[in-house]
């Protein structure tokens, strides 16, 4: 079976030929496999970001080869395998669980093989650019129509290596979460759903209390950033219905210095007055005690 659709996520970023030049050698070896770039921009060797990333992504994505190259491990005894999905796609990449989670959304991993198979990469393969030399060589021959089985020996999918996401905790009328992306636009994305809200009570033009990195604000929780005036701080749902902390026209990563990985608490607070709609304070933690004499 071949593919006509290659994607390719990686943390290579856009600063030198890396993303380039993989192009370059899917383009040598399947000239007619047209290539979807999901993002180059994850942080450097952060496994975890690439996988939720890829996951957020894939269900938008057609039946490809999905080429994920987040790294570390380059070059060590760590394996490279082409994963099969129930949905047909194929992920190829380094059995770090870069694709763990994307697998659950294709209908799950049903068969894999180790990249193993010499003559299916480049000559000479670098011990740093797997990517170049091994990964992106092997996309491109399943995309020709290579069969599985021909990139090498057959491994149990039980045994690949997955990433488990930190669920968040609902507890009576807190939710405990954390922030699981920052995208381009400085938007906090959470990995809060509003059913993790609505089951701690609080609901679409409720006020809620935010705390984040010591800070507590109140701030409404709208359908969209856009319900509230420029510069104002809003808890809405994002485009992958995951609870997102935005600043309208603003950056709520720079605003609340809050980073990938944060833990933040959201709770009930009480209903917003019409006048409480004028611009939101932090109430910043009290100033500690002097211990000089």
């Amino acid at each position: 079976m071949s593919f006509g659709w290659i994607t390719f996520l990686s943390d290579y970023g856009h600063d030198d030929s890396f993303v380039g030049v993989c192009h370059g050698v899917m383009a040598r070896i399947a000239p007619a496999a047209r290539v979807i770039d999901v993002c180059h921009e994850i942080a450097p060797q952060d496994v975890e970001q690439g996988a939720t990333t890829l996951v957020a992504a894939v269900e938008y994505l057609p039946e490809s080869i999905h080429l994920g190259i987040v790294d570390p491990g380059v070059g060590t005894k760590r394996r490279g395998v082409a994963v099969l999905t129930a949905q047909g796609s194929i992920t190829v990449g380094p059995d770090n669980g870069v694709a763990s989670l994307a697998w659950k959304v294709l209908g799950g991993a049903v068969k894999a093989h180790r990249i193993d198979n010499e003559h299916l990469w480049l000559a000479n393969p670098a011990k740093t650019f797997h990517g170049r030399d091994i990964f992106a060589p092997v996309a491109a021959h399943l995309a020709n129509g290579v069969a599985l089985s021909d990139v090498g020996e057959e491994v149990d999918v039980d045994s690949l290596v997955r990433i488990t996401l930190r669920a968040p905790t609902v507890d009576d009328d807190h939710v405990h979460g954390e922030v699981w992306s920052v995208d381009h636009f400085g938007n906090l994305s959470l990995n809060v759903h509003r059913s993790d809200l609505e089951a701690a009570g609080m609901n679409l033009g409720d006020t809620v209390e935010l705390r984040l990195h010591g800070r507590t604000l109140q701030v409404p929780f709208t359908v969209t950033f856009g319900e509230v005036p420029p510069g104002r701080i809003a808890v809405c749902e994002d485009s992958y219905r995951r609870i997102t902390v935005a600043v309208n026209l603003g950056h709520a990563a720079k605003t609340l210095r809050a980073v990938r990985g944060d833990p933040v608490v959201i709770s009930r607070a009480p209903r917003m007055a019409p006048h409480a709609r004028e611009p939101i304070g932090i109430l910043e933690p009290p100033p500690q005690p002097s211990t000089m004499s």
